[in-house]
């Protein structure tokens, strides 16, 4: 008598936990390349984007690719950012922001970790205090500089001279 083999499937590990599956079964969704969006991009996963985007991009705790063809002239707002392609507008990364050598970028960045890859082209300013990119900005704790009231004196002149004229 043939005896029946059980094998085994790797998702169904007693350790996974019901937020692991959700990201295994979670599929991403993809702007083609022959798709322009006019306006807000909102959503609950991952986008890639192969087309044209225009307006504003907020994917909270989701990742964003920009691919090679993709074209975005939005503030973007996710986990994750990932610029192969161009970009003009501001970057907000709750994660990191990463630029491919393929990418631009044209406008501030603001990450806890920002990566700048060797040949990509970027234009704007980087900020990775997590303050604010969480949003969560405390400008009684924030120390601001001020200028020390002590000026230079010139050189060649001597301090007597100053109080007297």
């Amino acid at each position: 008598m043939a005896q029946d083999k059980i094998t085994e499937t790797p998702d169904a590990t007693p350790n996974s936990t019901a937020a692991e599956k959700s990201r295994s079964t979670k599929t991403g969704g993809m702007i083609g390349p022959s798709i322009t969006i006019h306006g807000d991009v909102t959503g609950e996963e991952d986008l890639t984007v192969d087309g044209v985007i225009e307006g504003t991009v907020n994917l909270k705790e989701n990742n964003l690719v920009v691919s090679v063809n993709g074209k975005v002239t939005a503030n973007v707002n996710a986990r994750i950012i990932r610029v192969d392609g161009e970009v003009k507008g501001e970057l907000r990364g709750t994660e990191q922001v990463s630029i491919s050598p393929s990418g631009k970028v044209s406008g501030d960045i603001r990450a806890p970790r920002v990566v700048l890859e060797d040949g990509c082209q970027f234009k704007g300013s980087v900020d990775m205090d997590q303050d604010k990119v969480s949003g969560g900005t405390d400008r009684a704790r924030t120390p601001r500089l001020r200028p020390s009231n002590a000026r230079p004196i010139r050189s060649g002149r001597d301090p007597a001279d100053v109080l007297r004229g």
